[in-house]
């Protein structure tokens, strides 16, 4: 707009770098254009907008200006969408990350993926987050038993009704800082329609019994998800883990706060084989198995490791 338009910009608003960003770059902020006496045209990230003496006159600047400059909108995700919440010292925004088909499973395969009664809980999981606006949920579970495969499934089941945003582990000190509770008064004006449900991969840092390492983000978590500002921003947190739930701030497991608590284990070998067979494999020992190793196929045996002793 500004290199087309150059001669008819009539006011521009530029965004000045963070001084904390890692890739400092200017970025317009608005910009106005006059076409004539009493035609002109506002553009900002998001919007078009036109202003003249006639009805007439405005739809045609706006229409002329939308179809040459507006973005097409993204075919629709088919599987879940996330936002990746980013932090840059001064602003906190959002990245979509769109999921494909396939990280929605079939009924069928939530009970192969997670064994006997996965299917139900699932059910009784999905009702809770459907009726209650703000708490925490923990996924518990070693390395490879299929937490996050789970998440994208959810996100991709609730995608009518949730909004889901997704917070890495290295950025969860943004809980405690104050622009955090703006940001979610803005997202909550723009989405109100929707649900909100955070999540926290591997945040046992972050839910462990508070010490002065972690002390803000337990407190955070714990006005999040209970209490006067959990009822105003109204957050599912759900969190996953590999620690033991008895290690985690027992403030935080009270009940009315804890929509769930998850153990995804290993897979038996009964279960284990049903599922590889599905997948057109066989498993090759006799013993219980992680969905990473099944589906790795064949590349399931130990790494041998060195043994080292000592001798008098």
């Amino acid at each position: 707009m500004v290199t087309d338009c150059a001669d008819a910009l009539f006011r521009s608003i530029r965004k000045l770098p963070s001084k904390d960003a890692k890739e400092p770059k200017k970025e317009w902020d608005d910009l106005t254009f006059q076409f004539g006496p009493r035609s002109f045209v506002y553009a900002d990230a998001s919007r078009i907008v036109s202003f003249a003496s006639t009805p007439v006159e405005a739809d045609r600047l706006v229409a002329q200006f939308g179809k040459k400059y507006s973005k097409p909108k993204p075919a629709a995700a088919a599987g879940g969408i996330f936002h990746l919440i980013q932090f840059d010292g001064d602003n906190i925004r959002t990245k979509e990350v769109a999921l494909s088909n396939d990280t929605i499973l079939k009924p069928e395969a939530i009970s192969l993926h997670y064994g006997s009664g996965g299917s139900e809980w699932h059910q009784k999981f999905v009702k809770k987050l459907h009726d209650k606006n703000n708490g925490l949920s923990i996924l518990e579970g070693n390395p490879g038993t299929g937490k996050t495969c789970y998440l994208r499934h959810l996100m991709g089941e609730l995608k009518e009704t949730h909004r889901f945003y997704f917070i890495p582990t290295a950025s969860m000190g943004i809980l405690s800082k104050p622009e955090f509770i703006g940001f979610w008064t803005d997202q909550r004006s723009h989405y109100s329609d929707k649900k909100f449900a955070v999540i926290l991969e591997d945040s046992d840092g972050a839910l462990m019994t508070r010490g002065t390492d972690n002390r803000d983000q337990v407190s955070a978590l714990l006005n999040l998800t209970d209490g006067m500002l959990a009822d105003f921003i109204r957050l599912q947190i759900i969190c996953t883990i590999n620690c033991s739930a008895a290690d985690i701030d027992q403030a935080l497991l009270r009940p009315g706060r804890l929509i769930c608590h998850r153990v995804f284990g290993r897979l038996d070998y009964t279960q284990a084989s049903r599922l590889a067979e599905s997948l057109g494999r066989k498993l090759p020992q006799t013993r219980d198995y992680s969905l990473a190793e099944i589906f790795a196929g064949n590349d399931t045996d130990e790494i041998p490791r060195p043994r080292m002793g000592f001798a008098a």
